[in-house]
């Protein structure tokens, strides 16, 4: 059945109910709704129901629920044993000043480059740095975010490079230039919303660029009430962590117990390519390192991976009904109907930046980062060969695309991390980034205009 621009309805009832109500798991879900209505007619909550169960099932919302729930275990016990305030109160020494906090968080991105969702965990652990320094939160989200990501989609051992490799890998049009890491290294140059990405969130920490919109008022509200972040926050901020300091001894066990299991972590997933076995391995070592310094008792700590799963669960729904959402676009045909009205205005000068902009605009409507990009690819790719384009530019725009829509979506599984991690209501997140991801599509926009006059 083809629906032609009507497949736009359903993104566009989610946007202005999210604008309208501020609850992105709400207006998700309406637009599935919407979505089935479209595909299945009278039949629709049937649809709906085989919608649920089928993204109940997917591979994909298993690895986010497991993954989510077992770095929550992990969050759960650095934050309720208080190795987050020792961390705070070491980074306290060196952040007295909000450039520097700003700054430092910027810096911490760069050193966790190998996974954007283990960025934006540690990130999350400086809430209350953020708070000390009186600085917005929407600030720690939004330097949080634009530095997962994008940033990640920069490094080929990363896993944005390890998907795309694999992707990629799969088309005769492209293995001719090379395959494997080799032949996303060479891509690396054109991958400009990345690096406009982080490059504003440098000049954003160093105060070359300044809050804008929804952030700037931020700062207004904290200047004039000491508010750090609004009411529909203060749900996400009800534990009150003692504020006295840390004798010096147990400081230091307890940065152990925090970075042991993370650098743990982290070498177990360059080792196996697979989060989910760091997160366990890294959960194993937590509990041995906390239990052999006496930190915590085993209750203690099994009381803490709890809580910590239980602080992920509005993520989780969320999530869930972004899959919906993701699913029930594709069924309706969205991207489809996108890339067929766009194909027509394709030539070898201007294929990458209509192909940076299809990718950016179905990531954004869609919610999803790395499938937005695959029909889009699917298109672009054999017609790239087939006019004589600049093939490392087109492949480059398709992951730019997905990029951007990973930093800029308000309800994709990145950005609901995001603010979940840095304890702010998700649509106040989103809304307060959004100037500043939209100057980053701007810019790359007219970057792959013009590097399709050039190469």
């Amino acid at each position: 059945m083809e629906l032609g621009i009507l497949t736009l309805l359903p993104p566009l009832v989610i946007l202005i109910i999210a604008i309208k109500s501020r609850s992105t798991s709400s207006s998700l879900f309406i637009g599935a709704i919407v979505c089935c209505i479209l595909q299945y007619g009278t039949g629709f909550l049937t649809g709906l129901i085989d919608l649920m169960y089928a993204v109940a099932c997917d591979e994909d919302t298993a690895w986010y629920v497991l993954f989510v729930s077992l770095f929550g275990c992990l969050i759960g016990i650095w934050t309720r044993t208080g190795a987050t305030k020792a961390l705070a109160d070491c980074l306290q020494r060196y952040a007295t000043t909000q450039k520097r906090t700003l700054l430092l968080t910027w810096l911490i991105g760069l050193v966790l480059f190998i996974d954007d969702f283990t960025s934006i965990a540690v990130r999350g652990t400086m809430t209350k740095l953020y708070d000390k320094n009186k600085i917005p939160r929407t600030q720690l989200s939004y330097m949080t975010d634009a530095t997962a990501s994008p940033l990640n989609a920069l490094i080929p051992i990363g896993t944005w490079g390890i998907f795309y490799i694999s992707v990629f890998n799969g088309y005769e049009e492209i293995t001719q230039y090379g395959s494997g890491m080799g032949l996303y290294a060479k891509i690396i140059p054109f991958l400009f919303y990345s690096w406009v990405a982080v490059i504003i969130a440098l000049l954003f920490a160093i105060g070359v660029i300044k809050p804008l919109g929804a952030m700037k008022k931020a700062v207004t509200t904290a200047n004039e009430t000491g508010r750090l972040y609004s009411e529909a926050s203060d749900s996400l901020n009800t534990t009150d962590d003692d504020d006295a300091p840390l004798e010096a001894g147990r400081m230091k066990k307890l940065l152990v117990g925090l970075f042991g299991p993370l650098l743990i972590f982290i070498i177990t997933v360059i080792m196996t390519g697979d989060v989910i076995t760091g997160s366990l391995v890294a959960i194993a070592v937590a509990l041995v390192l906390f239990l052999a310094m006496r930190l915590a008792t085993w209750k203690k700590l099994m009381e803490a991976c709890m809580g910590g799963i239980g602080d992920m669960l509005s993520m989780i729904v969320i999530v869930f009904c972004a899959y919906m959402v993701r699913d029930s676009l594709i069924g309706v045909g969205l991207p489809e109907y996108v890339t067929s009205v766009m194909e027509p205005f394709m030539s070898p000068v201007i294929l990458p930046v209509l192909t940076f902009l299809i990718c950016a605009f179905l990531a954004f409507v869609s919610g999803t980062n790395w499938g937005s990009g695959l029909p889009v690819a699917a298109i672009v790719i054999p017609l790239c060969a087939a006019i004589g384009g600049n093939m490392f530019l087109v492949i480059a725009a398709v992951v730019s695309g997905a990029a951007f829509g990973a930093h800029a979506c308000f309800y994709c599984d990145v950005t609901v991390f995001t603010s979940g991690m840095t304890k702010i209501d998700n649509m106040e997140h989103a809304v307060a980034q959004l100037p500043l991801c939209l100057i980053g599509g701007g810019v790359t926009a007219v970057l792959y205009l013009v590097a399709g006059f050039i190469f």
